[in-house]
């Protein structure tokens, strides 16, 4: 009885961010569910200047695994993940709970959020979120901000580098 309650609890938590993604990118245009590989995020990690006390948000998170690994590598900094959709967002939280990650995750729109005190921001979404995020970047981050994008430039900025890992690129840009 208990195995086909939880069953068909985790197949209704399936079902539910199935019909959430589909209308999400489909109605509201976000940027599809797609996380970034563990060797392309150290790469990034590698490319960008991070000290400490550093502050990096991570938008869109999903399972916030940018900041996971950005925890391992570099434990002293204030990382932040932003993620509206609620199953990713509570999944995402009591993973984070129950490996007693420092990270911060809140349930936002980033579009809505104020990055002023951003010191490194890490974006995988898609090129009208980009471009949106551009006119936001230009207006709250100060200077020396690091944003930093894979596969979708950022159309206002012109990148400081750009690098091609596993025939993506990812852009490097600074405020």
């Amino acid at each position: 009885m208990y195995l086909m309650l939880i069953i068909f609890l985790v197949l209704l938590a399936y079902f539910v961010f199935f019909v959430s993604q589909f209308y999400n990118v489909f109605f509201k245009g976000y940027a599809p569910f797609i996380s970034t590989d563990r060797e392309t995020i150290k790469t990034i990690l590698a490319a960008s200047s991070i000290s400490t006390p550093f502050i990096v948000y991570e938008l869109g998170c999903g399972r916030a695994r940018f900041l996971r690994i950005a925890e391992k590598i570099f434990p002293g900094l204030r990382l932040i993940g932003v993620e509206n959709l609620a199953s990713l967002y509570y999944l995402n939280w009591l993973r984070l709970k129950l490996s007693f990650s420092k990270i911060q995750l809140w349930k936002k729109d980033f579009l809505a959020l104020n990055l002023q005190d951003a010191d490194l921001i890490y974006c995988y979404l898609n090129n009208d979120t980009m471009k949106k995020l551009g006119d936001k970047f230009s207006k709250e981050c100060r200077g020396g901000t690091q944003i930093v994008s894979r596969s979708f430039p950022i159309p206002q900025f012109i990148p400081e580098k750009v690098l091609n890992v596993k025939n993506k690129k990812i852009y490097f840009y600074k405020i």
